[in-house]
């Protein structure tokens, strides 16, 4: 852990969050491998009666889809890191990974993978099932991505590296997936009524979440839509939340490469037309790479006609819109492009407006929070960590949770195969006693 501690600066409290995490993501695949069915055995026993013609027996399940490129992200260096959860789903389907270590914490992502090969070797698996690269070199990244051996690639980290390796997976001779988190606006709407009953405590709520890890998770609210009931009412509001903000204590930039990019996207954005800072980020605290947090607010006409209001700020910087109506909200909602979540603040009163809203974000994002933040992702089994592009590349798929597995596997089908040369999740006697779809129904019987 000091050594996580010294090149990241996260803090041992924070690290430690992250470790318990990482090792819970671990177990929680161990125990969907004895659990067994994640392989999804489907059965359609043969029918010599079915009409039109007859039909044979066909058996299918899901196996490895073969060695698997992970790219670790700068912002979480155990959780999503080399022992993180693309890691641990990887190796749960069955599939050897290799790892590109982020180099902003190299020594960090050596401990990992130190710790992961002795797990390996003390539990029998093939010599390389696990692999760490470290380098700073692009080359190597794009020789990790073409290599024919690699069947498909996990990569958390901005849109243009994301977008490059997808690119680049899709020219190979042999075209591979590739499964891209690239960051998220993560928009929170503020309907009339809960802005008139509660709003301090959405705005503390909100600077807690834009603030949270210097705003480096791919879940901060980097967009709040206020709709007005009355004048001047969402610039109430943004003041109030840029006053939460700044009294929060400053935190920690990644590295010296993403505090400069936040720089240079902040001097734009506070000399846009119709753009007002409230807090300034770029005033950093005393020592080293620390921030306080910001927030910009504008109006509605302004945002839409302001591409670079559109980008992700990375870092605790999110941008308040003033919305003149609910009906306006709703249609700026459906204008959006694809973001990991959204956030629908709404009391009893707003319960047609968050209908309506709710419909529109389901097919704009992959997660809907109510009345909550989006920041904090449960490892559970319904969590959908994914969204329609450019939040990643694959929004069928998770990148948290246990059906994260799900990315590296692909089905395969047996037609009147012996008993004998089927593996054991499909024979007859169902072996393994997992739950089986047989025929459109779930048993664990003899099929």
């Amino acid at each position: 852990m000091s050594v996580a501690d010294a090149e990241t600066g996260l803090g041992t409290a924070r690290l430690n969050g992250e470790l318990d995490r990482t090792t819970f993501q671990l177990r929680a695949f161990a125990d969907l491998l004895d659990e067994g069915s994640f392989v999804e055995a489907i059965i359609s026993p043969a029918d010599a009666a079915a009409k039109p013609v007859a039909r044979p027996d066909v058996r299918r399940m899901l196996v490895p889809i073969g060695p698997v490129a992970v790219f670790t992200p700068s912002n979480f260096p155990l959780a999503f890191g080399v022992a993180g959860g693309d890691t641990a789903s990887a190796l749960a389907a069955g599939c050897p990974v290799i790892v590109k270590g982020h180099p902003s914490h190299p020594g960090t992502s050596e401990e990992c993978a130190r710790a992961l090969g002795a797990a390996a070797r003390d539990a029998g698996a093939p010599q390389g099932v696990f692999t760490l690269l470290q380098a700073r070199d692009l080359d190597v990244a794009r020789a990790l991505v073409t290599a024919p051996e690699v069947q498909a690639v996990a990569f958390t980290g901005s849109l243009a590296a994301g977008r490059a390796i997808y690119d680049l997976a899709a020219q190979r001779p042999q075209p591979i997936p590739v499964f891209a988190e690239m960051g998220s606006l993560n928009p929170v709407f503020v309907a009339p009524a809960a802005m008139s009953a509660r709003a301090a405590e959405i705005a503390d709520g909100l600077a807690g979440s834009i603030t949270l890890g210097t705003g480096q998770f791919c879940t901060k609210p980097g967009l709040v839509f206020v709709a007005e009931a009355a004048a001047g009412e969402g610039r109430a509001f943004a003041k109030l939340v840029a006053e939460k903000v700044t009294s929060r204590d400053p935190g920690v930039m990644l590295n010296a490469q993403i505090d400069a990019n936040l720089s240079r996207q902040l001097a734009r954005t506070g000399a846009l037309p119709g753009v007002e800072l409230l807090a300034r980020p770029a005033e950093r605290a005393a020592g080293g790479l620390t921030r306080a947090g910001g927030v910009v607010t504008t109006d509605l006409a302004t945002f839409l006609s302001t591409p670079a209001l559109h980008e992700e700020h990375f870092g605790p910087v999110s941008v308040v819109i003033r919305c003149p109506s609910a009906d306006s909200v709703i249609d700026v909602a459906s204008s959006l492009e694809g973001n990991l979540t959204a956030t629908i603040h709404a009391d009893e009163a707003d319960a047609l407006f968050g209908k309506r809203l709710a419909s529109v974000l389901s097919d704009k994002v992959g997660r809907i929070v109510w009345n909550g933040f989006p920041t904090g992702v449960a490892v559970t089994w319904a969590m959908q960590h994914g969204g329609p592009y450019p939040a990643t590349t694959a929004p069928a798929h998770t990148s948290v949770g246990v059906t994260a597995i799900r990315r590296f596997l692909r089905p395969v089908a047996y037609q009147n195969a012996p008993d004998a040369l089927l593996p054991e999740a499909l024979q007859r006697a169902n072996p393994l006693g997992i739950q089986r779809l047989v025929d459109g129904r779930w048993t664990r019987e003899d099929s």
